[in-house]
């Protein structure tokens, strides 16, 4: 099997990413902000950090680029794209594991946090039903990057989402035929990972 490397460039800042974990909100209120997740665009700052990697990524000699289905997601990668002179593929399955909405009185004050830690302890329960949970989104990422790593024999970049991104790293460290050189998962950071050889 020849060498490949596959970069995983998570997408510019979006608001979303920067809000004070501390502000109190309610379970209704937590619920309706991260139903908007999906559509957040990326803001000033993603923008810059897009274009900031895009120098970066002309010198590789990528042959595809694919991403996320998620509007923050595509924004960077079409950025990417006309910078290194490649199409944008999406890739329907590249979404992020999103926040599982909370249960309970929707009048339940509570900070941001607490609302995450708490979502965070539903994704990670294998009797969630009503949203994706870690064990079905890392099945998903496995099945991606079989597709994916089949499809695209050569150098490649994926522009995706922490969440996946993480799950991902999971699986390649069980992998004997993948090894993760270098893992930033903050917005625009590039991980790296290579096949063994």
């Amino acid at each position: 099997m020849p060498s490949q490397t596959v970069y995983l460039i998570r997408h510019g800042e979006v608001d979303g990413n920067v809000l004070a974990l501390d502000r109190r909100l309610t379970v209704g209120e937590f619920n309706a902000m991260i139903a908007q997740v999906p559509h957040e665009a990326i803001n000033a700052q993603g923008i810059e950090q897009s274009k900031a990697l895009a120098p970066q990524l002309t010198h590789l000699n990528l042959t595809c680029l694919y991403s996320s289905p998620l509007l923050r997601a595509q924004q960077t990668a079409a950025i990417l794209a006309e910078a290194c002179g490649l199409p944008v593929l999406t890739h329907p399955e590249l979404y992020e594991i999103l926040p599982a909405p909370l249960t309970g009185p929707a009048s339940r004050k509570l900070t941001l946090r607490q609302a995450y830690m708490l979502s965070g302890l539903r994704l990670v329960s294998p009797f969630t039903r009503d949203t994706e949970n870690f064990l079905r989104a890392f099945r998903r990422m496995q099945r991606v990057w079989g597709e994916l790593t089949r499809r695209c024999q050569t150098d490649f970049a994926i522009v995706g989402h922490q969440g996946i991104f993480r799950t991902l790293f999971v699986g390649i460290h069980l992998s004997p035929q993948w090894r993760l050189l270098q893992g930033d998962t903050h917005n625009g950071g590039i991980s790296i990972i290579v096949r063994r050889t």
